[in-house]
């Protein structure tokens, strides 16, 4: 008898949060809360997290020389148990920059049920994406990055499949302005056996300025752009943020991210920070209507830099 699948609010939240059925679109989801906060706008902005979105961005030299990272992402917690963990981190080497990441997509269970609906048990998709990269300072101002990943997805006991994803990336930076561009998500398409998905290509660019008031109060601001190539699901994306950073010790965040319909949802965000030595506190939270699948969505990130 052939089965059907009846998703759980859970299941069901989920996959309109991940962009409309788009294949893997966790590896387009903010990994850093400290960038996430300021509306997932970062992309030139160095953190452990590097590998999963731009591989120069360490590179500067005024930049930590190691770090490592973990954060947690909490999809709508009060109505789904969607989390998406991340673990990663880095080491500069004179003018190389050696990086490593690892992503694990965690669902909510979907009951499975026969034709007379009957339940006959359940099960967690999941997707998980290993990464490794690599950095080069070609000159002072100038760097270069390359991400490789490998990705698998698993939406049931028998329907899995796997992919090769790469990502590329310059920077030209100075002591207060950063300018970046570069491709995320070139590979092979997502094959379950039944249908062929697209990686949710992008083309990214960034801009982000550092400003001091004095030595106590300092400011952030970044603006990122993108556009989506993947058939059916292309259009843009973009974020504007803005960080206030106190002694190095407390840091407040704000901003907003659009998506156009066709790519995903848009939401303002907020964020705090603390710091102590080389280790690092971000929490970011999603603010957005009701309707909305980013809706108090929220992001916890551990860092250490040093």
């Amino acid at each position: 008898m052939k089965k059907r699948y009846i998703s759980s609010l859970i299941f069901l939240t989920f996959v309109v949060a991940v962009s409309y059925s788009q294949s893997v679109s966790f590896l387009n989801t903010p990994s850093d809360a400290r960038t996430a906060a300021m509306g997932n706008a970062g992309y030139v902005l160095s953190s452990p997290f590097s590998v999963q979105y731009n591989s120069a961005s360490i590179m500067p030299e005024n930049e930590s020389s190691t770090g490592v990272g973990a954060s947690v992402l909490l999809w709508q917690p009060q109505v789904s148990d969607a989390t998406l963990f991340n673990v990663a981190g880095y080491r500069k080497i004179n003018n190389f920059g050696f990086m490593a990441g690892i992503r694990s997509n965690k669902q909510g269970d979907i009951t499975k049920t026969d034709d007379h609906g009957n339940i006959i048990g359940s099960f967690a998709p999941s997707e998980y994406s290993l990464e490794l990269g690599m950095g080069y300072s070609v000159t002072s101002n100038i760097s270069l990055g390359i991400s490789l990943r490998h990705l698998s997805s698993q939406i049931d006991q028998d329907t899995k499949s796997s992919s090769l994803a790469s990502d590329i990336s310059m920077l030209y930076h100075n002591e207060k302005l950063r300018l970046g561009l570069g491709l995320s998500n070139l590979g092979s398409k997502v094959d379950y056996g039944y249908a062929k998905y697209n990686l949710p290509t992008r083309i990214k660019t960034g801009i982000a300025y550092h400003f001091s008031l004095d030595g106590n109060h300092a400011f952030i601001t970044a603006v990122d752009a993108f556009y989506q190539l993947t058939p059916s699901y292309s259009g843009i994306a973009s974020g504007l943020g803005v960080e206030y950073n106190y002694k190095r010790m407390f840091a407040l965040r704000t901003g907003y991210h659009y998506e156009s319909e066709t790519v995903g949802a848009s939401y303002a965000t907020i964020g705090l920070g603390t710091k102590f030595s080389a280790l690092s506190l971000d929490f970011a939270y999603m603010i957005a209507q009701s309707n909305n699948p980013m809706k108090q969505t929220m992001l916890f990130s551990l860092k250490w830099e040093k």
